[in-house]
């Protein structure tokens, strides 16, 4: 796992990316996020899986609809999708799922 967790720091550029994006909005409490183009990268470069692949993996029903747009954010070294959803009754959670292995 080490591995990934360097491959995530150099790919990403985690000095500069992450200052720049720590000090903008999208620093929440999820921790530091980054844009969609790194995103994009970190799927190309198989570092992560896609959204959809990870909701799949996680077991997260389709009745849970996504209403804020999905992150991808550092926690503890680690890349995870946060995004805050709606269930089937119309409560809202917001979910932290590890982009790597779906884990929560």
């Amino acid at each position: 796992m080490a591995g990934h967790l360097v491959k995530w720091g150099v790919t990403v550029g985690v000095a500069a990316v992450m200052a720049g994006v720590a000090a903008s909005a999208h620093a929440q409490a999820a921790g530091t996020c980054v844009d969609n183009r790194t995103v994009q990268a970190l799927i190309a470069s198989h570092q992560i899986k896609t959204w959809p692949a990870i909701k799949a993996l996680a077991g997260i029903s389709d009745q849970y609809k996504e209403v804020s747009a999905v992150r991808v954010c550092e926690q503890g070294g680690q890349p995870y999708y946060v995004v805050n959803v709606a269930g089937p009754s119309g409560e809202s959670e917001q979910l932290v799922i590890n982009a790597v292995t779906g884990s929560r």
